[in-house]
């Protein structure tokens, strides 16, 4: 009997720890995510793009609108986004969005880098005039994953005379 329950709980407990990684595969490949755009900057001479937990969860949204079909894929809802980190960042100076979504998850934060790198519009925000950014990834039913990574340029404060 003794042995029934322990077999039991190491079961439990695997698929408890199954469910835990799952659960953390977004956030990993958010966190790679950023490191590559980071590096691509570093490699560019630009400076790298500090992370912001409040526009991590903004881009977590979206994203997650995406993937449960609540929203269309792509930037509808942007302006919105935009006020959401207006109200959070002092000194607002711009901001920009790129989206992607993909069904192939090996080596999915490179592959995602590289979709973007390949296109004009999304290398120019990755390339913009930004110092603070948020990735949110979230996984579909059918295992896609979305992608929202969102820039935002904070304005240094002005010097007081």
């Amino acid at each position: 009997m003794r042995a029934v329950f322990l077999l039991a709980f190491f079961f439990v407990a695997a698929l408890g720890a199954r469910a835990s990684d799952e659960a953390d595969f977004p956030r990993e490949v958010e966190r790679q995510t950023f490191e590559l755009i980071n590096q691509f900057r570093a490699q560019d001479g630009l400076t790298p793009l500090k992370w912001n937990d409040s526009i991590a969860k903004i881009a977590r949204a979206h994203s997650r609108g995406m993937a449960d079909g609540e929203v269309d894929f792509g930037h509808d809802g942007f302006g919105d986004r935009v006020d959401q980190m207006k109200a959070l960042i002092a000194r607002f100076g711009g901001a920009g969005e790129n989206v992607l979504f993909t069904s192939q998850l090996n080596d999915v934060a490179s592959r995602a880098v590289q979709m973007w790198l390949h296109s004009p519009h999304h290398l120019r925000n990755i390339r913009g005039d930004y110092n603070l950014s948020g990735i949110g990834v979230w996984q579909a039913k059918s295992g896609t994953l979305y992608f929202t990574q969102l820039f935002l340029k904070a304005a240094a404060p002005a010097n007081s005379p």
